[in-house]
């Protein structure tokens, strides 16, 4: 049975978070990041391995990264670029604790900086790529308006219909989905079906954007 998607009802950071039953936490301000990052444990389920600090790739200045929870073992089953370091040998999976200070179940995750293009756009991907989410329509909503998914496969109307979008929403999401597409390419999804989508919504909003520009 597919499992029921979260996407309709959180954001893909707080659905990602929920996956791997830890809390969305971010670091504190102006401190260096330390070789682990503690987050707060909603019950001693199926833990993450790892916890991503993501940085804008495209950016000079320095930026609090964010911080996503990862399993190293579905990432490469699901990804082709290699982003975590070896393990040591005799390492172990982290364990739920209770935090000294506050007694709050908690786990400890090493962190691996990794910088990618588009940093909005990864929880979703992540979220698909590593297998925790399964329904595309989910993945295709996140992208594009129902009007314009109405007209698939026809792509000169859905870019048609994407043009019509109001000028912040247009703008929004050509941010977006150029970066997912960046994402796409800069960490290789094996995905067929999910390179697929994503490259039919970045060049939908490509020609979309094409459009406006003879109105």
């Amino acid at each position: 049975m597919p499992r029921p998607s979260l996407l309709g009802s959180m954001e893909p950071l707080d659905a990602l978070c929920q996956h791997f039953n830890v809390v969305k936490t971010s670091p504190a301000s102006g401190i260096p990041l330390p070789r682990y990052f503690d987050m707060p444990v909603t019950r001693d389920a199926h833990m993450p391995s790892h916890a991503l600090a993501l940085y804008q790739s495209t950016t000079t200045s320095y930026i609090q990264p964010l911080i996503v929870p990862i399993d190293a073992d579905m990432y490469n089953n699901g990804f082709r670029v290699d982003i975590f370091p070896s393990s040591a040998p005799g390492s172990t999976s982290p364990v739920p604790y209770p935090h000294p200070n506050s007694g709050t179940l908690t786990v400890s995750l090493p962190i691996v900086p990794v910088s990618v293009p588009h940093i909005a756009s990864i929880p979703l991907l992540l979220l698909f790529g590593l297998g925790l989410e399964t329904q595309t329509n989910s993945l295709a909503l996140h992208l594009l308006t129902p009007q314009v998914i109405s007209e698939f496969p026809n792509s000169a109307e859905m870019a048609h219909e994407m043009s019509l979008l109001a000028e912040d929403e247009f703008q929004r999401r050509v941010k977006y989905n150029q970066g997912m597409w960046k994402n796409v390419l800069a960490l290789g999804i094996k995905d067929s079906r999910i390179v697929e989508l994503v490259q039919t919504a970045w060049n939908v909003t490509a020609e979309a954007r094409r459009l406006r520009q003879f109105r």
